[in-house]
């Protein structure tokens, strides 16, 4: 039987939402500084960078593969990994997430290197980069874990994993050179889990451990929250005194239920951050076709998203949806911090969470979208002139190459996917129980 899931009803209602929200626009139209672009286009030199994700779930198996792109002046490069893990309905589909997040940036920064070019455009955002990579809750819980127990050897797990990495990227940029696709060796974390399990912790009885529990003020992003009476009651004790007693009365307990998976997470935030760390030596463009910030219509207690208000603006004042852009007058602060024991080891994240990040609304022709543009460099007629040398039909040329280029067809992956399952079930028939059931008889 047949039914429609539209019917005039919800019309009607879902138009009284819009008229509201554009009649509370209407009201609070304010004057907004919306410029002319640019006349003259100077031209200039970039790479796009684009990333792309697969993935199928078996029966306790995730397989996936993510790769990205670089399109611009000089040769396309690509990075692709593949793998598989057990799944873990915690963390797999956000490693695989931050995984890809560090191809996008690994190969922004490697291109603009060979490329030597003016600019590295990104497509999302910079605030979002630097804001709350996937699994960062994890990753600060398994850091605070690993410290507890490693103790002084935590450093230098971190800073022998940092070393690695400074090679790992001489290397790639060598190969690079001669090859324009990667697949080998491009993501460092999952490769140096076992070594650093025996390095540091094999030696003695906790590299066995399935649980640990460790004392912690810190298990998540957020502190412990001190009620405030225990602060009145507390008046006129030493800080010291009034410290030891929050230990005892506050902090939390973390139950790491595996040893090595928090290696494995905390390998992979610092090999993110790594990558969003060198990236940043680079002229930054970011470029975001989706979002729903709210950074006009906050200030102005509208509950409305900034774009549509934009465009009442506009058609208000120059009866059109006219090209121009929006420059926010301040830089836009990002609400984030590198964990403690982590800093000093990424200076260019931590001047930009200090500096904050240029941000402008900006539309390239009449009639079109409006796009959040984002940079590490001032927004100014100079950067907008050189990024719209690559500007056509309302976006810009090179990242819709590396979006096009960067794509994992699903038809593709599912048939790669099955020939890798045929060759495991033939050589280890003992491995089948990994791989009978697709997703839906799971969920």
């Amino acid at each position: 039987m047949s039914y429609r899931l539209i019917d005039r009803a919800s019309v009607d209602r879902i138009k009284a939402i819009l008229q509201r929200g554009y009649a509370e626009a209407q009201n609070k139209l304010k004057d907004i500084e919306w410029r002319e672009l640019p006349k003259e286009k100077v031209r200039s030199t970039v790479y796009a960078i684009d990333g792309s994700q697969g993935k199928q779930r078996l029966s306790g198996t995730i397989f996936y593969a993510v790769s990205s792109y670089a399109f611009g002046n000089g040769p396309p490069y690509r990075l692709v990994y593949t793998n598989a893990m057990l799944y873990n309905q915690g963390i797999s589909d956000q490693i695989i997430r931050l995984q890809m997040g560090t191809l996008e940036n690994k190969l922004g920064y490697l291109a603009g290197e060979l490329g030597k070019v003016d600019y590295i455009m990104m497509d999302g955002t910079l605030t979002g980069s630097l804001t709350r990579p996937p699994v960062y809750p994890e990753s600060v819980k398994d850091i605070n874990a690993l410290q507890a127990i490693l103790d002084e050897n935590f450093e230098r797990l971190v800073d022998d994993f940092l070393t690695e990495l400074e090679m790992h990227y001489k290397s790639l940029q060598e190969k690079l050179k001669n090859e324009n696709r990667l697949s080998e060796g491009v993501i460092l974390a999952d490769d140096f889990v076992e070594t650093f399990m025996k390095r540091y912790l094999k030696k003695g009885l906790i590299g066995y451990a399935k649980k640990v529990k460790i004392p912690s003020c810190e298990t998540a992003p957020e502190k412990i929250p001190i009620p405030l009476e225990y602060l009145e009651k507390n008046i006129g004790k030493k800080v010291e005194d009034i410290l030891e007693d929050v230990k005892r009365k506050f902090c939390r307990t973390i139950v790491l239920d595996d040893i090595r998976e928090a290696i494995h997470v905390v390998l992979s935030y610092l090999e993110y951050l790594y990558s969003l760390d060198r990236l940043l030596e680079m002229d930054l463009v970011y470029i975001a076709k989706s979002f729903y910030n709210r950074r006009i219509t906050q200030r102005l207690g509208i509950d409305v998203v900034d774009v549509p208000y934009l465009d009442a603006y506009l058609h208000m004042k120059f009866e059109g949806e006219i090209a121009g852009y929006y420059a926010f007058p301040e830089k836009v602060k990002v609400e984030h911090s590198i964990p403690d024991v982590l800093e000093g080891r990424f200076k260019n994240i931590e001047d930009a969470l200090d500096r904050g990040v240029n941000m402008a609304y900006i539309r390239t022709m009449k009639g079109g979208v409006i796009y959040l543009l984002q940079s590490n460099e001032p927004i100014n007629d100079e950067l907008l002139s050189r990024i719209l040398w690559h500007e056509s039909n309302g976006y810009f040329r090179p990242l819709q190459r590396a979006h096009e280029g960067v794509k994992i067809e699903k038809r593709a992956f599912e048939a790669e996917l099955a020939a890798l399952l045929n060759i495991i079930k033939r050589e280890s028939p003992e491995l089948r129980v990994f791989l009978k059931y697709g997703r839906s008889p799971l969920e």
